[in-house]
């Protein structure tokens, strides 16, 4: 059985994101590798948030699709 998981590192203390498969008592091999996390810039956020509006998952967002109570 394999499984990939991501955590956090704190010293020698591995917090996983997701709980672990029941492998209790057997031996395993632990890889660890940074994540690669790109930090936006306030302007690139809005930018990304503006081009989705305009767009949106299935084309552009108006009131007219708006489904209003």
């Amino acid at each position: 059985m394999t499984a990939s998981l991501k955590g956090l590192l704190h010293g020698n203390t591995i917090t996983l994101e997701a709980t672990v498969p029941p492998l209790e008592g057997q031996r395993v091999h632990v890889l660890i590798e940074p994540i690669e996390e790109t930090t936006l810039s306030a302007q690139e956020q809005a930018e990304l948030w503006r081009q989705w509006a305009e767009r949106g998952p299935q084309g552009p967002i108006s009131i007219e699709d708006a489904e209003l109570p």
